[in-house]
């Protein structure tokens, strides 16, 4: 075939008699077979490896743009199973015992086993199974016979051993109820009380105990069998001891915990006969019955875990059931709450995906139900496993935060597509008059294709190959990030490996596309040349200009609603919350296609602009005339366009990298409120505090002298605002807090926080949201609070001044009341006395006449009985619901188990003889009671009061209520009245009141809790004092103090050594008075690889980061080399009618260098737009998150701007730019002349 029989001599298309040809000559040759082709594949890949060899540039514009691409797509699914490791392997760091394995017959057959010497041969056979490494026989939780939980009415009917009383040394002990409301909060609806659990001899040896010790704190170490039986020794939690004082070593007279005999799951409990009727939150009935054990003795405390798998319950009190005697043990057993812990050998347990464990566990929870016949006494058993149910709850949580992740990279993956895409055009570009030369002498367009294929295979699989590998090695890396581009290793080793499917799905996406768009576009060269000829170009397709400003507008309508909702808050665009949401989840990616496709025509015209802005001066004077747009430049558009995308991206990740690390650090501190938040178990002043700070740092080996500290506490009490009926709640702010609280400008209006300090010791306050509403204060409007502007106080006309009111009581006795008082509730401190209010309570106005009746278990249930005279009256199982009770009295009104959730008892009188041998509100449910202002003698400690208003009016926080010794109104008049005749007191009412000026909204108060800070006002300690008619020099105690602890050059030790910050909260945990105790460094630890959202969004980000950045780069230098190198011809011609090299240089320089810094700068801005954007995505997802997790930060992402990075960035792409242009341009000067104008 010659040219003539391709080309017509007036190149007119001659594609006919090609085609005739080829069909001629393929009749010739024998058809080949699929064995011939695979026996030619080495030849065809060497071959294809040899041509890529040779033409190395377009050969790296392929390689760039598919290892890239399998770089970012193989480390997103890779994330996903090494998120799913580290998850998996924290849960089973959460629990000791790995399986529940119960009896499957139920007690009362025959085939049910309640000899506990036969059950211990039973746990002995598990254990000799090689995939368990140790069992024990323990009583504790209700057996469930039923695997999973949702939809198991099993697993919420299953009982447990509850906590109910203990006495002890500890003073602590006689208020503690044993109430959890954590664990409702924290779980299913299972538990109400702290949870006991018995261990059998088996798990005071082996793997159980050390998995056991592992959690023991201050150097205590697990007890063996015999320590644990012949020193009756009970291991406690560290909140429990911590709460009520407890120390090791501590004599306990008596530990009283309930067992069930009775469940109701549908239906009541008619008669619990000596026993009481606990109902959990998920309307279960439990009969339940004490057990006293006597004469033990705190032999460790260990550090609580979180809350995870719920099965067994959270945080119990361990001690041996072999103290107790027989018919007991039989009697638990009986009861089923027995069971055998099972403590697999994690050595074995899969950890490489959560689907494999679950695999794993399968197959052996078969094999132990399947051996029926094999186990001692005929045994057969049923295997509930903790971990899969674990893996349940762990598999919904990572699905959330997986689709979070995936569209969080959804850019970067973009990215990646669009510089193979742009690889690929350049690469196919370039052999595009090699192909039209290979037609003139012969080639078939088939073998043609298959040329150019096999390169692209070749070249595409070694690229995903290599991308695959550095993904792999890159994820472990991703997972350790704890802020951005920040990194420390982790506590677990991750193992990543992906299934075939996610392989084969890799290659796909990447080989696959490579090879697709190959394939496109060589056809489309064929038929170029068959139908053009060589002499021909292609023609651009038509640009779709009208979406690419459709998906910038709608970007730039969700820019502008994110601004409005940062800067207002409150004033958004859209009132629809759909709208509004579509717009925050999708605007960002608008802005960022629309924008890069929009702006990378705008920077092809850089020459044009810089021409114009730079065109005289002597650099560009006598090349003026040479410079050219290159806009109509297709190859030079899509390196615009790539520029805009990286630049970006680069831009995006750097800013939210950077802005997630500063909302992790403001959380952490918001959370602390100082390097240390301590807990007391009652008031203490500065003194007592720095007492035990300064021994603590003795104990712990810290020289005094090396550290300095500074202390505060924040105050409470309740005033009520001039002209208002109802109270509000005060935080207390004393002098100095500001150099111990650790504040951000987001917590308190205005921009200059000293003059909010000053303004509060200098009577200004603020308000939360809430109260600044109700009090109509400026900045309100439409229901809720927007304006937090401060307002200063030297501008006395614009100041609002708000007079608030506080109620002090002097109450005094004469002698004949004093000696009137017995020993149960006598006066003291001016408090009154029981003997002193029941004579002054025949004047008390009572509403409807109950006293001295029988009504236990009667449904009253929404009724009024305000003000009711309840005396003596037996509400026991009493359902009071809802009922109003406000102003009621219950003087020795028996309400043991008694439901009064959701009650109004405001300032209802609760008296009884603290002496008496029975707590009266024993087993009551106070949840959601609003019990503000309840006045009495009563002991709240043994009820439940889950969201309950306490009757300081702030919410049930763990921490037992307490009734308030204030009388209210309606008995201060009735003490009053009666107070001169018999009663011998005199009662002092002092109004005292204060005038503030009010200086702003606050969001929240360091350490304190931020959902409660909207219905407070926050006053100085000067207001303070005058509130509470306080000398300047009189202490003020408070229970809760915060601490900054300083090393010698004046760092927060959290910041410079924390480590020992956090050894020394340890040894805080452990003193004498301390409640509980929370350091810095922990809150920092739990949420610094969070990025102010989730798990692992810093090392996405830094991945984003890297990527772009090098993506920056690598376009810039390979894919400048080719297209300079495309332009060879024209620089000949340029030199060809006298221009010198240096000007040919100067010219290309101006020419790219203008396109690109334009292409960057635009990138930048838009990059800045889309981080901005992003904040609305980020909200939505973290709205989503806070549902899930229960949980929220007060902290908004206020971006911060990282221009180092940013810079770092920007001259890489420059000095990469220049490289490739310097270089090819050379190469280009260099060529010969003739024979470039010839055609190469």
């Amino acid at each position: 075939m010659t040219s003539k029989d391709s080309i017509d001599s007036d190149g007119s298309d001659g594609s006919d008699g090609s085609e005739d040809a080829e069909k001629q000559s393929s009749s010739a040759i024998p058809k080949r077979t699929y064995m011939d082709s695979i026996a030619d594949i080495p030849a065809n890949t060497r071959t294809a490896i040899v041509s890529a060899w040779r033409g190395k540039q377009r050969g790296l514009a392929i390689f760039a743009g598919v290892f890239l691409a399998s770089l970012v797509i193989t480390t997103v699914l890779a994330y996903s199973s090494g998120l799913s490791q580290i998850f998996f392997q924290e849960s089973l760091e959460s629990e000791a015992i790995d399986a529940k394995v119960e009896q499957k017959a139920k007690p009362g057959s025959d085939s049910f086993v309640n000899d506990s010497v036969v059950l211990i041969e039973v746990c002995s056979e598990l254990q000799a199974m090689k995939e368990i490494a140790d069992c024990s026989l323990i009583m504790g939780r209700n057996a469930i016979r039923q695997n999973g939980f949702f939809g198991n009415i099993g697993f919420f009917a299953a009982g447990y051993l509850a906590m109910e009383s203990i006495e002890g040394e500890a003073v602590g002990w006689e208020n503690e109820s044993f109430d959890f409301p954590e664990a409702d909060t924290g779980g299913p609806p299972v538990y109400t009380k702290r949870m006991t659990r018995l261990l059998g001899p088996g798990a005071y040896d082996g793997e159980l105990a050390e998995r056991f010790e592992s959690s023991m704190l201050y150097g205590d170490s697990w007890p063996t069998h015999q320590e644990a039986e012949e020193g009756r020794l009970a291991i406690v939690p560290a909140s429990i001891a911590n709460k009520v004082g407890a120390t090791v070593g501590e004599k306990l007279s008596t530990l009283t915990f309930s067992y069930i005999i009775e469940t109701a799951v549908e239906k009541n409990i008619e008669e619990c006969e000596g026993g009481y009727v606990e109902t959990t939150g998920a309307g279960v009935h439990h009969c339940r019955m004490n057990i006293v054990v006597e004469n033990l003795t705190i032999g460790g405390i260990y550090e609580d875990g979180e809350f995870a798998n719920p099965t067994l319950g959270y945080n119990p009190i361990f001690f041996t059931w072999t103290i107790l005697d027989n018919s007991t043990v039989t009697e638990l057993i009986d009861m089923d709450h027995s069971f055998f812990g099972v403590a697999v050998d994690r050595s074995l347990l899969p950890t490489t995906s959560t689907s494999d464990a679950e695999d794993y566990l399968g197959i052996l929870s078969q094999k132990v139900s399947a051996n029926d016949a094999d186990y001692s006494g005929g045994v057969t058993l049923f295997w509930f496993d903790l971990i899969t149910g674990s893996i349940t709850f762990l598999n919904i949580f990572l699905g959330l935060i997986q689709l979070f992740d995936y569209i969080l990279m959804i850019p970067i993956i973009l990215l990646s597509i669009a510089v193979l895409v742009y690889g690929m055009v350049l690469s196919l570009e370039q052999r595009r008059r090699e192909i039209s030369i290979h037609r003139t002498i012969g080639g078939s367009a088939q073998s043609m294709q298959k040329m150019v294929l096999r390169e692209v295979l070749v070249m595409s699989f070694i690229a995903w190959f290599a991308g695959y590998l550095l993904a792999l090695a890159t994820v472990p890396i991703v997972l350790d990030a704890v802020g951005f581009m920040q990194f420390r290793s982790g506590d677990f080793e991750v193992n990543v490996n992906l299934g075939f499917g996610s392989i084969f799905f890799t290659a796909l996406s990447t080989i696959g596309l490579a090879w697709l768009f190959g394939r496109s576009r060589t056809k489309d060269f064929l038929a170029m040349e068959i139908d053009e000829g060589v002499r021909k170009t292609t023609a651009a397709s038509k640009s779709k200009t009208w979406l690419h400003i459709l998906l910038f507008v709608l970007g730039i309508i969700a820019l502008i609603e994110s601004i409005l909702e940062d800067t207002s808050g409150a004033d958004d665009m859209f009132d629809n919350f759909f709208i509004d949401g579509l717009f925050g989840l999708f605007g960002p990616f608008f802005l960022w296609i629309g924008g890069a496709l929009l702006l990378a025509k705008i920077a092809t015209h850089g020459p044009r602009i810089f021409a114009a802005l730079f065109g005289w001066s002597p650099l560009l004077k006598d090349i003026r005339r040479g410079l050219r747009s290159t806009g109509s430049s297709e190859s030079i558009g899509r390196l615009a366009v790539i520029m805009l995308l990286t630049l970006s991206i680069v831009t995006l990740a750097a800013v939210q990298g950077a802005t997630g690390t500063l909302v992790d650090k403001r959380t952490a501190d918001a959370q602390t409120g100082s390097s240390l938040s301590i807990e007391f178990t009652e008031a203490m002043n500065f003194s007592e505090v720095e007492t035990i700070i300064y021994q603590a740092l003795a104990d712990e080996g810290m020289d005094n002298g090396e550290y300095s500290i500074a202390m505060t506490s924040i105050s409470t009490t309740i005033v009520i605002p001039d002209g208002e009926s109802s109270t509000v709640n005060v935080w207390v702010l004393m002098e100095g807090q500001e150099e111990v609280l650790l504040w951000t400008a987001q917590a308190l209006p205005g921009e200059d926080l000293q003059l909010v300090y000053d303004g509060y010791q200098n009577g200004g306050y603020t308000a939360g949201q809430s109260v600044a509403f109700n009090l109509q204060l400026p900045g309100t409007s439409g229901g809720r609070a927007t304006d937090t502007d401060f307002q200063p106080l030297d501008t006395s006309e614009n100041v609002v001044k708000t007079i608030f009111e506080g109620t002090l009581f002097d109450i005094s006795f004469s002698d004949t009341a004093s000696e009137r008082d017995n020993g149960s509730s006598e006066s003291e401190n001016g408090e009154l006395g029981l003997p002193d209010l029941i004579s002054a309570l025949e004047n008390y106005p009572y509403g409807d006449d109950l006293s001295s009746r029988d009504l236990s278990g009667a449904d009253l249930s929404g009724l009024n009985f305000s003000f009711a005279n309840l005396t003596n009256t037996n509400l026991n199982g009493a359902n009071l619901a809802g009922t109003n009770l406000s102003g009621a009295l219950f003087l020795n009104t028996s309400l043991m188990n008694a439901n009064l959730n959701g009650a109004n008892l405001v300032e209802s009188i609760m008296l009884q003889d603290l002496g008496g041998p029975i707590n009266l509100l024993q087993g009551s449910d106070l949840s959601n009671t609003d019990m503000t202002s309840m006045y009495g003698f009563v002991n709240l400690s043994l009820s439940s009061q889950t969201n309950a208003t306490c009757p300081s009016g702030i919410s049930y926080n763990g921490t037992s209520c307490q009734a308030s010794l204030n009388p209210t109104p309606t008995l201060l008049s009735a003490l009053s009245s009666g107070g001169e005749g018999g009663s011998g007191f005199t009662i002092t009412e002092t109004i005292t009141s204060v005038e503030l000026d009010y200086m702003g909204q606050h969001e929240w108060v360091p350490g304190l809790d931020s959902s409660t800070a909207e219905n407070v006002i926050v006053i100085g300690e000067s207001s303070y004092r005058i509130l509470q008619n306080m000398s300047a020099d009189e202490e003020i105690t408070a229970p809760q103090w915060f601490v900054k602890v300083s090393d010698k050059d004046g760092k927060n030790l959290a910041d410079s050594d924390a480590d020992s910050l956090k050894n020394l909260r340890i040894r805080l945990e452990s003193a004498s008075g301390v409640s509980e105790a929370s350091d810095l460094t922990s809150s920092r630890e739990s949420v610094e690889r969070n990025g102010g959202l989730i798990f692992g969004t810093p090392g996405l980000l830094s991945l984003q980061f890297v990527v772009a950045a090098v993506a920056a780069v690598a376009s810039a230098f390979v894919f400048l080399s080719l297209v300079l190198t495309q332009r060879k011809k024209e620089l000949a011609i340029l030199q060809a009618i006298g221009a010198s090299p240096n000007q040919v240089m100067r010219l290309v320089l101006f020419e790219i260098l203008s396109i690109v810094v334009t292409s960057m700068l635009l990138g930048l801005i838009l990059g800045a737009g889309i981080a901005q954007s992003f904040n609305g995505f980020f909200s939505i997802f973290g709205f989503i998150f806070q549902i899930f997790g229960g949980s929220s930060t007060v902290i908004e992402r206020e971006l911060v701007w990282p221009f180092v990075d940013l810079l770092l960035v920007s001259l890489s792409v420059l000095f990469a730019v220049i490289v490739a242009l310097v270089a090819t341009t050379m190469s280009a000067l260099r060529s010969d002349l003739a024979s470039v104008l010839k055609g190469e």
